[in-house]
């Protein structure tokens, strides 16, 4: 939310929250959303189907539905991000990169390194704490899926992890310890 909220509402803005937003929602890899095409993000009545084709382990089609809270939607964040970058070609890149002087966007698409670095520098603005990169959206859709109770086999199919993926079990038993210690309400 703090990210979110960070991002200012020109166009820099509303591609690095639209990024950030959905970076998360799929759990990617920087790389799986530097090579998305606008094709890659179909509008469903529920939301968004993102067909991640380039990947570590194998392409996926991850759902992300309709967010309860409009400010931190990546569904709505994805779709204001296409209205103001004009983003009509379907063979066109998503994530694109913008002009350093004049702020307009270009046809190119932005290498993975470039967007972690648009993750880094968006943590940095809202003044979170810790170093984000580009992989703390994907660390964090587990983490916080596992805060709210869902199944290790639920995470993994969202993130594209293996069924009984090790980093992914070392992901989650950070909030297991927190969730399962003896000391919680006693203290």
């Amino acid at each position: 939310m703090r990210i979110s909220a960070a991002c200012s509402d020109n166009l820099r803005g509303i591609r690095d929250r639209a990024m950030v937003l959905m970076h998360f929602a799929v759990a990617g890899r920087e790389h799986e959303l530097a090579f998305n095409r606008v094709r890659d993000y179909a509008e469903t009545p529920g939301g968004i189907q993102a067909d991640l084709r380039v990947s570590k382990v194998r392409p996926r089609v991850v759902p992300v539905p309709y967010g309860s809270r409009p400010s931190i939607c990546p569904v709505r964040a994805w779709q204001a991000w296409k209205e103001a970058a004009g983003l009509t070609d379907p063979d066109g890149y998503a994530w694109r990169r913008l002009h350093n002087r004049w702020h307009t966007v270009l046809e190119g698409g932005l290498q993975p390194a470039a967007i972690g670095d648009v993750v880094t520098r968006a943590g940095e603005r809202a003044g979170i704490e810790i170093r984000f990169t580009g992989h703390s959206p994907r660390r964090g859709l587990a983490t916080s899926s596992r805060l709210k109770g869902h199944d290790q086999i639920v995470i993994a199919k969202q993130g594209g992890w293996a069924p009984h993926s090790k980093v992914l079990a070392g992901y989650l038993e950070v909030v297991d310890q927190r969730e399962d210690n003896a000391l919680l309400g006693v203290l």
